[in-house]
């Protein structure tokens, strides 16, 4: 997955439930901010694994991830299982724990209400487009641009 929480190649064999364009593609979908391999990005220890739990509506998942740069940028890679086999790993006795409703919009789709009422309506991003985008963008006001992050950059750097 790339830093900005496009998958850019995924493979899902144990029911977790990844985001699907209108075709069933996953090439190119934002993935969930509280699953691991979007977690990983904002741990201090950029050199070690990354593990965590995610409570999800189809289960809950072990997931390990690790953060790699590229002249295309930083991705993260990462591998999970569900729960009850993650009895056989290493890390498994992490603390880390997240709780992810999506594909419900409710979890990370749309911006939280505070920071949707101080910036919706006052902002005008535009999307980067990258190469490897094929698939059809998000929905929204603004295709490719995460409405959250927009806003909360504004309020960090609003006065």
């Amino acid at each position: 997955m790339h830093e900005s929480g496009i998958i850019y190649k995924a493979y899902e064999n144990d029911g977790v439930a990844f985001p699907t364009d209108h075709t069933g593609a996953i090439e190119g979908q934002p993935v969930c901010r509280y699953w691991t391999s979007r977690q990983v990005f904002d741990v201090e220890d950029k050199f070690n694994a990354f593990n965590q739990y995610t409570d999800t509506p189809v289960g809950t998942f072990w997931c390990t991830a690790r953060v790699e740069s590229s002249p295309s940028g930083t991705f993260s890679t990462s591998i999970g299982i569900p729960y009850v086999q993650a009895k056989w790993f290493r890390g498994r006795d992490t603390r880390e724990r997240t709780k992810s409703g999506c594909p419900d919009e409710s979890c990370c789709r749309r911006p939280p209400r505070g920071l949707a009422e101080a910036w919706a309506g006052r902002a005008w991003p535009s999307a980067r487009a990258h190469s490897h985008l094929l698939a059809a963008l998000p929905p929204g006001a603004f295709p490719g641009v995460d409405d959250t992050e927009v806003y909360r950059f504004l309020e960090s750097h609003s006065g």
